[in-house]
This record gives structure tokens, sequence and C-alpha cells, in this order.
């Protein structure tokens, strides 16, 4: 049985099944404030719901959850109510009081936790609406028909609902039917108890419409709805983690594209007991030693864990080398590798697949190939792909780097910077002698790039589409941060750094990030339209303050074995020495 879990997958934050599912209505960056949904109880909705409630214990809290959503406002026909039963001792069971459709799934032995709950509990369930509401809430009557009347406008909605922490508990389900009939709930549970960071977050952000990159932390995932399309873009909730799902999902939802957004009138309370044990919310290790190796944001955690640990990266560059000779993949590669900023993957596209076949004979390109692919098997931030990733997902930036461009040491660090001030979907870097009409190196967002992609009509140019939506922002750098490889007959690869190196060199990487540590902060007056290319950057950055490092007698030796290979293979295949060397000679 799949959960739909996304490590490992094939899931891009784009499609759903292999297939991309069209959006016709476009949203700028966050704001959905474009968006009409129609007035409550004024409309015939027409989709099903799941509301799912993973459970652990709490019969009573249970009862009282499932009665407040039988008498919710949206069609009792169109709502499903799934329990999922996380082992309890002595197990759950539906009460009388319920939705018609009510179903009560056990987590198979082998599975636990609220994370493998939720995603087990979204697999059991048939809507195309997904609902999540914690078993120990009770809803108000319009928790479902609130959020649901978003996801009929648009399917890229995310809805947060308004979660408070009940100051009184009705003693049985008649009782809560008593204060729902006299309209008395609001005023008899709530106490004015919520989530202050949640509040503190919408107020800053104008309801999310202005958010920055971590406009995700305002997911709270007692009371959230999503349609099941999303849900299955985004990869689904990790079953893994017990702690922190909500926040991890969250962030991969918005990696997606997801527009999220408050919803006032779907409010639910939480009983039991008191709000700091119930929120469970990660502890600040927790989030630096577990969530920050998923998430990249925020970078005040992320910085704290060891590259070795960080499984997804904050920029995928991608670089093609197809047709490349083997010097200037090397001067392009070793730039990226040696970059000041390190939490990158780079996957180098190729016909990888040619070089297995055994009764082909390669040719000059194809043994360069081989020699790119050996020279770099065990550098860890390498991969190797036959075809260009769509996206970057679940990373938040995607870097195109044609091969003949060599990166200054903090132009990546530029770039990031560039985007982080201006909110864009896409920067561009581009040499400052060159037009900007050129190719030049591309940073996108990930997820100003994936919703393109679904609402592109054919045809129309994905770049335009994402300035439309996101913005664009242009750098003009000097030759020291980006420079034509192309140009020189020989481009001599920078040396690597091997991972003690760069851990001794961290503090020096340190130093370069520190100037963007406050991404997607209070703006310092740079430019962030959505609605039009904000003005270009004039000027390059200064020459490399620290240059790379010195070759070592060890890597002098490497350097040189590894050129007498290329040198023998040429000869062997009858392409003559290039070093005017006699055949064979040392």
């Amino acid at each position: 049985m799949s959960l739909n879990k996304y490590v490992g997958s094939q899931v891009d934050g784009v499609s759903r099944r292999g297939r991309v599912e069209r959006v016709t209505t476009r949203v700028l960056g966050n704001d959905w404030g474009t968006l009409t949904p129609p007035a409550l109880g004024s409309w015939t909705p027409r989709l099903p719901v799941s509301v799912v409630l993973p459970a652990h214990g709490g019969q009573h809290r249970l009862d009282l959850a499932l009665a407040s959503l039988a008498a919710q406002t949206y069609p009792d026909d169109l709502i499903e109510a799934v329990v999922v039963d996380d082992h309890s001792v002595p197990a759950l069971r539906l009460p009388h009081t319920r939705p018609a459709n009510t179903r009560l799934v056990r987590i198979p032995d082998g599975g636990h936790g609220a994370g493998y709950a939720r995603a087990y509990g979204a697999h059991a369930s048939t809507g195309e609406i997904l609902l999540w509401m914690d078993a120990d809430m009770i809803a108000d009557p319009r928790l479902v028909e609130a959020q649901a009347r978003w996801h009929h406008v648009h399917p890229e909605c995310v809805t947060l609902g308004r979660v408070r922490f009940a100051g009184h508990t009705p003693e049985d389900p008649d009782t809560l039917s008593g204060l729902l009939r006299s309209g008395t709930l609001h005023r008899t549970l709530d106490d004015g108890r919520h989530h202050a960071w949640v509040e503190r977050r919408l107020a800053e952000t104008d309801d999310l419409r202005e958010t920055d990159h971590l406009g995700f932390h305002a997911y709270v995932g007692a009371a959230a709805g999503l349609r099941r399309g999303l849900y299955e873009i985004a990869g689904g909730v990790d079953p893994e983690l017990d702690l922190g799902q909500d926040t991890e999902f969250a962030y991969r939802l918005w990696q997606a594209g997801a527009v999220m957004l408050p919803e006032r009138a779907a409010t639910a309370w939480h009983t039991g007991p008191g709000e700091t044990f119930r929120t469970r919310l990660p502890s600040e290790r927790f989030r630096t030693k577990v969530l920050a190796e998923l998430m990249p944001h925020p970078h005040t955690y992320r910085e704290r864990v060891p590259d070795e640990r960080r499984r997804v990266p904050l920029v995928h560059a991608v670089v093609d080398i197809a047709g490349a000779p083997y010097d200037l993949v090397r001067g392009c590669v070793d730039r990226l590798l040696d970059s000041a900023e390190t939490d990158l993957l780079i996957t180098l596209v190729a016909d990888w697949e040619s070089l297995t076949a055994e009764d082909r004979e390669l040719d000059e390109l194809g043994l360069g190939l081989r020699l790119i692919q050996a020279n770099y098997l065990r550098e860890p931030r390498i991969a190797f792909a036959s075809a260009t990733p769509r996206t970057a997902f679940p990373a938040p930036f995607l870097l195109e780097v044609p091969v003949a461009w060599g990166m200054g040491q903090v132009a990546l660090s530029r770039l990031l910077a560039g985007a982080e001030r201006s909110r864009a979907g896409l920067t561009e870097l581009f040499p400052a002698t060159t037009a900007t009409a050129g190719p030049g190196v591309r940073l996108w967002r990930t997820r100003a790039l994936a919703r393109a992609l679904r609402v592109r009509e054919e045809g129309e140019d994905v770049g335009e589409v994402v300035s439309a939506l996101h913005g664009r922002y242009r750098i003009h750098a000097g030759e020291e941060t980006l420079t034509d490889l192309s140009l020189y007959r020989a481009v001599p690869p920078l040396p690597r750094r091997s991972p003690e190196t760069r851990t001794e060199n961290s503090g020096r990487d340190q130093e370069a990030r520190d100037p963007f540590d406050g991404f997607g902060q209070a703006d310092d007056g740079g430019p962030g339209g959505l609605d039009h290319d904000p003005p270009e950057e004039e000027g390059g950055a200064g020459p490399d303050e620290h240059g790379p490092p010195r070759r070592t007698p060890f890597l002098r030796r490497l350097g040189t074995w590894i050129g007498e290979c290329w040198q023998r293979i040429r000869e062997a295949h009858g392409g003559g020495r290039t070093d005017g060397r006699d055949p064979g000679g040392r």
C-alpha cells in the first residue's frame, strides 16, 4: 500500500500521477484577494469533502468532534468523516451522533504516529477535498462550508481554519447540540486563547497577501483543507514524521505553488489539555536536528546542519553538458562547487545511458563523458541525469547554468540575495558587457515555476508567465562574478576542496552568507513588484576576496595522472596526443 510519500518518488510539485493538471485562474504571488468565493449559505456545493480525524484515545472528545461534524451546513451527503485510530487502548468506537458517512479505520501494525495517521487517513478517504481536523476539536457548523467554497473556486488554495482553545468543554454530545441550537457555541467555548505566532504572522503580512518565503509558517494542520490533486502534487504528508509533519508538509505545499489563505469563519476549538501540551510544537532541537534536514527555510535553523545531512538542498543547480568538452565542463562545475554558498546539489545532464552500451565504440565526446563521470562520481553534491528536471522541488530554487559560463565564488550568493530582496520568481545574471536578451544564468523560484507550468497556455513562454505572476529581477555582473569560459582555448579547472577543507573553511562560508541572513524580511528598499520587471542592477561584484585554495602536492600529482590517462585514451582511439609528447611518452 502506498501512502503517497514523496521521498524517493517522482513527485515534482507540478504533476499529479505524471500528468499536469491545467489551472485557469492566475494568482499573483500569494494575493488570494483576487479570488471571489461564494457567500456562505447562498451557493450549491458539488465537491465531496473527506474530513480526516487522526485519533489516539480520548473517546469522549471524539464523540464531541463527530457530533459537531454532524451539524455542518455543508450537505451531509457530500461529507465523509474518516477516523484513524492510532493503536488506541481500548480501541475507539463510533458514537451514535455522527455524520451519516463516517468510517473508522485502524493503522496497521508497524505504523504509528501523527504523520502516519494523517497519511493513512488521506489514502483511505475518497473525497475530492481533504480537510484535516484533530479528534479533540469541536467544529463551528460552518467549518466545512467556509473552507470548501474556496476549493470550488481555485484548485491551488490551502485554507487555514481559525484554531482556538476551549475554556469550557460540553459534558456530552446532547449538551453540545443544545449550544448549537441556541447559537451560544462561540460565547461558551471561546476564552481568547489561540496560536499567537499565527495571528502575528497574519497581521504582519496582510493575511498572507504580502508574505515572504516563510508564508507556510501560518499553516496549522489541525483545521486545514486542500484539494486532493494538490495533496498528491506536493507528495502527501510524510508518514515517518511523528512531530513537525504539518510544518514539513506545509513547506512542500508552498514550494508546489499553493495559495495559502486564512478563513476565519472556519473556527474549531481544542478541548482537553492545555495549550502548550496540545499543540505539540517541535522543540528548537527537533527543528534543527530533524526538520532543518528537510527544509532549507528558515535559514536560522538550516545553518546549524552539516552539509552531509542536508537532504533537501537550498539550490538545485542544473548544467546541460551534452556535447561540451571535458575542460569546459570542469571549468563550469568546479566553479559551482567552489561557491561560497555550499547548500546546493548539482545535476549534470547528458546521455549517460550511452556509456553503458557494451557494443558501442565511444567517440571523443563519449570518452569525455566517461572521464567527467569518473571525476565527480564520489562528489556528494553531484548527481547525473539523462533529462533536465522540470523543477527543483522540493528545493526552493532551481539554478540553470549554461556550461559555457563560470560563476564566481559569490555569484550564487548574490543571485539568492537579489531573489529574496525582490521576491522575484525569476532572477537572471548577465555579464555587464552582454545585452540581457542573450543567454545568462537563471535562478527560478520553485514555487513560481511550478505554478507557471500549470497555468501557462500552449506555446506560452514559461519565463514570461513566471515574470507576470511573481516578477523578474535582472543583475549585470562583472567578469569576476560571471566568466565566459568559451573565450579561452583551454579552461583550467579550479581545484575542488575536499570535505575536510570545506569544514575548515566553514567560517569563511558563513561570512559570505551573513549579509543575506534576513532573506525575505523587512525590505531595504529593493524592488519587489509582481506585475512588472524591477530595475536591473548595474555594475559588477568586486573580485573574490579569498580566491581558490592552493593546490597541494597530492592534488598536483592527481591532476597529472588524470591528464595522462586522458592522453592515453585519445591515443588508443587514434586521436593522437594534444600535449606535444611522443606517443607512449611520459
